[in-house]
């Protein structure tokens, strides 16, 4: 009876971590559909994640494997050409990775019989690329080749689309400011445009940038973050200290943390001036550039072999101490890129052609005024009164006073005048009407 109540309590766990798993992944999708661009971390998690984690590993773990690995370059790597050098490998190792290929087969059945449900068929059912189904009961040359394709094809395509977001939102910061300016009046343009210039500037005066992964930088973080001894600075303790849930590998998560001291130099949460998500874009490219100089292997993850040797390499040939290039330094797209996308955007929107064009907008405005106002108003606007030419020059000369004569008021009295007589027939006087008396 305690097992059964232990599975139904883990099977009702599981379902309340898909349902709020479903939950995000609905909500990105959602900011996806819109448009948004939310700085979000891609954190590189694809479905197959967890069995390619298990397989590095198993294969880190033989000394052999590892020692191949370095003698490797980066493009062999990624073609999968690594997988051409584990036949040889111990049958304990084999052992492993067959093991962890089962349980990846059993997600994958899982998750196609819930797509059938959903789907009511097979028709949206799609082959995994990322291992060999034409054996399914052991792991060889051919799953590693394609596990290693199709990890670094798709990391590729999620950084791409990551940098194009990035571009898009940055694009569209400027087209909407250079619109807002558009419709100023020249005094409030030239106080807005000042303004602006002067929070670039607030925000580009900061302390200078250590190049991410640089010993000086680590050493940082060493001081402060750790509140450990500089002079006491050792790579193997240090990458220790990081190694948050301790397999022996920094992944992306724990090699971010190594870059907040060097992104409070230029970002804080609480100043208008600073964008959250340019501070996002700027860890990222921390983070790709570190990878780049010490995952000699290509598996997005550091080993503290790695990292030591990386140590090492920097004792002995240090390199120049240059400031890191940030993005307030950089232009991430060029002026036929915002050129393009100002006048699309400018569609989408409903701006009109000239959105962007202080004189056209002006006169657009000012025809769009005249358009409201009432008929008579716009006659007068358009076609101001004349004087005529007489009037004009009538108005030049003194004016005269003019005797006008007045009609003469109701009940007054006029003044008596010498009138000649006028001679008229004697009046008779008429017999009165009896009735009326007239």
């Amino acid at each position: 009876m305690r097992q059964q109540a232990e599975q139904a309590q883990a099977q009702e766990q599981a379902q309340q971590q898909q349902q709020a798993q479903g939950t995000e992944q609905q909500q990105a999708a959602n900011n996806e559909q819109q448009g948004e661009y939310d700085g979000r971390h891609p954190g590189y998690q694809f479905a197959y994640t967890k069995y390619l984690e298990e397989v590095v590993k198993i294969l880190e773990s033989d000394p052999k494997f590892s020692e191949r690995l370095k003698s490797m370059n980066e493009d062999d790597i990624k073609a999968g050409n690594i997988a051409d050098h584990i036949d040889d490998l111990p049958k304990e190792v084999f052992d492993k990775l067959h093991k962890a290929k089962f349980e990846e087969i059993e997600r994958l059945r899982k998750q196609i019989e819930e797509q059938i449900k959903a789907d009511g068929g097979a028709h949206n059912v799609k082959m995994p690329d990322h291992l060999d189904v034409s054996e399914l009961e052991k792991f060889h040359k051919e799953d590693l080749r394609k596990l290693i394709q199709k990890t670094v094809a798709d990391m590729n395509e999620m950084d791409e689309r990551r940098k194009d977001e990035f571009k898009t939102y940055e694009m569209k910061k400027q087209a909407e400011e250079d619109h807002k300016l558009a419709q100023m009046v020249p005094e409030e343009r030239e106080k807005a445009q000042k303004e602006h210039e002067e929070a670039q500037k607030r925000h580009n005066d900061h302390e200078k940038l250590k190049h991410p992964g640089s010993k000086d930088q680590l050493q940082d973080v060493w001081e402060e973050s750790d509140h450990l001894e500089k002079d006491a600075y050792d790579p193997k303790t240090f990458f220790a200290l990081h190694d948050l849930n301790g397999d022996g590998f920094w992944n992306d998560f724990e090699l971010e943390s190594l870059f907040q001291l060097e992104l409070e130099k230029m970002y804080n949460e609480t100043n208008p001036d600073d964008d959250m998500k340019e501070r996002a874009e700027e860890m990222y490219r921390m983070r790709e550039h570190v990878m780049k100089q010490i995952d000699t292997n290509q598996d997005r993850m550091i080993s503290m072999q790695e990292f030591l040797t990386d140590a090492e390499a920097q004792n002995a040939q240090p390199p120049k101490k240059e400031e890191w290039e940030d993005l307030g330094q950089q232009k991430v797209y060029t002026d036929e890129e915002l050129q393009k996308f100002e006048q699309e955007y400018a569609k989408q929107q409903g701006w009109g052609e000239h959105a962007y064009d202080p004189q056209q907008v002006a006169s657009e405005q000012h025809q769009q005024q005249a358009a409201q106002q009432p008929p008579q108003a716009q006659q007068e606007q358009v076609h101001p009164a004349q004087p005529a030419p007489q009037q004009v020059h009538q108005a030049q000369q003194p004016i005269q006073p003019v005797n006008v004569p007045q009609p003469p008021a109701p009940n007054a009295q006029q003044p008596a005048q010498n009138l000649p007589p006028v001679h008229h027939a004697p009046i008779e006087d008429h017999t009165k009407d009896p009735t009326y008396g007239v």
